[in-house]
């Protein structure tokens, strides 16, 4: 090892047992103003606002229908069967997301924080609010999902709607038939596949084949406060004081040897 290495390891040793020695000669000032910045933080976790947290997930509901009871000419009787969401989940995670985290007042008690997609499933959204409250955030969640449920119970009431007029207009075909005195060959046959028709529709809207949008379970809530993090907040203060001490222990130190 030549003498410059040593010259260079002594020096640094020399650094190193200077730097201690001024953190050990400033530690009451050390341990102040970590202190300050340790109780301030204290004091800023126990006194902010605590956030609670509730979480949801909604059923999107979905209505089964044959696909020949769609048209009431069609002849083909076959028991070929689809199930059509009321809405797109999707569209809704998505419009649920610029209706109330997107476009909502920041100074509310309770806010909307995750709409998502529950990984996997093509019908489950999973919601999850924010507030001061349990109640609250229990009570924000309902009013979301009985607004989505109205909706949805719309889009219902209209689908029954023009299923029930497909059946008037079946019936109002089957009974002109019946009243034909004169008749034809396959007059019977008609009425037979419009009764089919008729009574396929009666299922369609029946509540087996329709299922409406619903809370899936319970509202979840957290007993103990999300927010604030006390111990996140104290040990990352304390941290912080200590570096910051230290290092203007060192600046003033320098400043004074100029």
């Amino acid at each position: 090892m030549d003498t410059k290495q040593v010259q260079y390891i002594e020096e640094d040793e020399i650094d190193l047992r200077e730097l201690f020695k001024t953190i050990i000669k400033n530690k009451i000032l050390i341990a102040v103003i970590t202190s300050i910045i340790t109780l301030t933080a204290i004091g800023y976790a126990y006194m902010a606002p605590k956030i609670y947290e509730a979480k949801a997930v909604v059923e999107i509901g979905s209505v089964k229908y044959n696909n020949n009871s769609n048209n009431s000419n069609n002849s083909n009787n076959s028991n070929n069967s689809n199930n059509s969401a009321l809405e797109n989940s999707n569209n809704i995670v998505k419009r649920l997301q610029i209706e109330y985290m997107e476009n909502t007042a920041k100074n509310q008690d309770s806010v909307v924080t995750s709409v998502s997609l529950i990984k996997g499933t093509e019908g489950l959204i999973e919601i999850v609010v924010h507030s001061i409250l349990n109640e609250k955030a229990k009570k924000y969640i309902h009013e979301i999902i009985f607004k989505i449920q109205k909706e949805h119970q719309e889009i219902i009431n209209n689908y029954k709607t023009l299923i029930v007029q497909n059946i008037e207009n079946l019936k109002q075909q089957k009974k002109e038939l019946e009243n034909d005195k004169v008749g034809f060959d396959e007059s019977k046959k008609i009425q037979y596949e419009l009764s089919s028709q008729i009574n396929d529709l009666n299922l369609v809207i029946s509540p087996l084949n329709i299922k409406e949008t619903k809370l899936l379970g319970k509202v979840i809530l957290n007993d103990f406060a999300i927010k604030p993090k006390k111990k996140l907040i104290v040990a990352v203060a304390f941290i912080t004081g200590l570096i910051l001490s230290i290092f203007l222990v060192f600046f003033i130190g320098i400043h004074f040897q100029k």
